[in-house]
């Protein structure tokens, strides 16, 4: 069954960009944790959030992350680039035309019916804004500041996968590799995926101005917003997500070395983010043959394969690769 079906020129198509940002990976990751159905792929993280936050209330923040289909979109505005900065959103909040917000929270009234904080923000604003701030602040540094590097080398991983996909494979195949049930027919990006009430928004036309894509670690389906305040943004689940949690422990998994051998598991590892041979050399400290000989077994186990890109060929998990990372997690 069709969900969304957007109409998209070859100018769109020509104009695609990446970019990510830490203020939609945490409203994404508080609906993770209130719904218990997802929670399955975080669940170490979620342990450590639960007990991080469970001394505090945050009813404007669970407000806006739990409302039925929809996040305001103020909350997740299209990244023009990749944002760091954690403050630089709490900044841009705080510029957000009155109009803008209060027809997102209109519209989240629609989704979720009344309550006492919407109808702060329909009222005042700028105090509700000031409210949700400190909460983000506070949810912000308890649960994903100390994660959060490791969680931009799992995303810029994915922006160079793909990026490198554009470039070899054309549009066609990076769109459609976003999601199992997003298809590129003829000027038509069409989605088949979970079901929306018939009230939410189905088609779109975008004019010309291209297609940000936003990889997540937290978001569990395509999302998509296009919206006249916002340039249109299609989000998805990063590649190798599974894997962010790894590269927060203290020590290597002695168990995958022991599975793999010493070298391959190193190897394989660092290929969370896409690498040459002579890049694997370089950063493990070993010979090219080595890093060769280990990227050939780990390719005959059909754990990573390669791409091709100029001259030079650049090695990626497979799925295979990527899940037999998460059980070691």
């Amino acid at each position: 069954m069709v969900v969304i079906k957007i109409d998209v020129t070859p100018t769109d198509l020509a104009n695609i960009r990446f970019g990510y940002t830490p203020l939609m990976e945490l409203m994404s990751s508080y609906r993770v944790l209130k719904r218990p159905e997802k929670r399955a792929l975080y669940h170490r993280w979620a342990e450590e959030a639960d007990n991080a936050i469970h001394d505090i209330d945050l009813p404007y923040l669970h407000t806006m992350a739990t409302v039925p289909f929809y996040i305001p979109d103020f909350l997740t505005a299209t990244p023009a680039t990749t944002i760091i900065n954690f403050e630089d959103e709490i900044q841009r909040l705080r510029e957000v035309p009155l109009e803008v917000l209060r027809k997102n929270v209109e519209y989240a009234m629609k989704m979720a019916g009344e309550s006492d904080i919407l109808r702060h923000f329909i009222i005042y604003p700028r105090e509700a804004m000031e409210c949700l701030i400190e909460e983000l602040r506070i949810y912000w540094h308890r649960t994903l500041a100390h994660h959060w590097s490791h969680m931009m080398s799992v995303l810029d991983g994915d922006v160079l996968y793909r990026a490198r996909s554009l470039a070899l494979d054309g549009t066609k195949a990076v769109l459609e590799g976003l999601h199992p049930e997003l298809q590129l027919v003829k000027h038509q990006l069409v989605y088949t995926g979970s079901e929306k009430p018939d009230y939410v928004k189905k088609d779109y036309t975008l004019n010309g101005t291209g297609v940000q894509l936003v990889p997540g670690i937290f978001v569990c389906n395509l999302t998509w917003q296009i919206e006249p305040e916002w340039h249109p943004m299609l989000s998805y689940q990063a590649r190798g997500t599974g894997l962010w949690w790894v590269e927060n422990k203290d020590m290597p998994d002695e168990s995958l070395e022991i599975a793999l051998g010493s070298g391959r598991a190193r190897v394989l590892r660092m290929l969370s983010t896409p690498a040459s041979t002579g890049e694997i050399a370089h950063f493990l400290d070993i010979t090219a043959g080595a890093a060769s000989q280990h990227l050939s077994r780990l390719q005959q186990a059909g754990l990573t394969e390669p791409r091709r890109s100029g001259k030079r060929v650049y090695y990626h998990l497979t799925r295979r690769g990527e899940k037999l990372l998460a059980l070691f997690a």
